[in-house]
């Protein structure tokens, strides 16, 4: 506790929260989240850039939420896509898969069988991504059916 901005700082595989005294574990909870989203933004920037230029679509915006029952959502109209917070919980490669997955959505819409062929094409190993990705903590989240 320091009677300072709230922080969250790595060292020597430690993650140190330095909050105000007297923040309850909502607050701390939040400065986590916040600090969560910011290591994300920074990784879904690149990762966005890059699938933009290999796919030819272009994304309007993307934004980081919590989210109970998806990992990511795409809305091919306004070409926005949101994706799971908890995705900064998980390995680089599976988040990568939940990128790809949802920018082939500003493609094709559904779950057919263009779909699977784009993401055959783009990620072929995407079905093992999956299938991991489902076999991690957040039980009630499937990438897809």
């Amino acid at each position: 506790y320091k009677n300072e901005k709230p922080s969250v700082t790595l060292s020597n595989k430690l993650i140190i929260l330095t909050v105000r005294p007297g923040f309850g574990i909502e607050k701390r909870g939040k400065v986590i989240h916040n600090w969560h989203k910011t290591l994300l933004h920074s990784f879904m920037h690149t990762l966005i850039k890059k699938w933009e230029k290999k796919l030819s679509v272009k994304v309007s915006n993307y934004f980081l939420q919590k989210m109970k029952t998806k990992w990511g959502s795409c809305n091919k109209v306004s070409r926005r896509i949101r994706f799971n917070t908890e995705l900064i919980k998980k390995p680089k490669d599976l988040v990568e898969y939940i990128v790809v997955h949802e920018m082939i959505h500003l493609i094709e819409s559904k779950h057919d069988d263009r779909f699977i062929k784009i993401l055959d094409k783009h990620y072929p190993f995407w079905r093992d991504a999956r299938s991991e990705l489902n076999q991690l903590p957040l039980p009630c989240i499937k990438a897809f059916n």
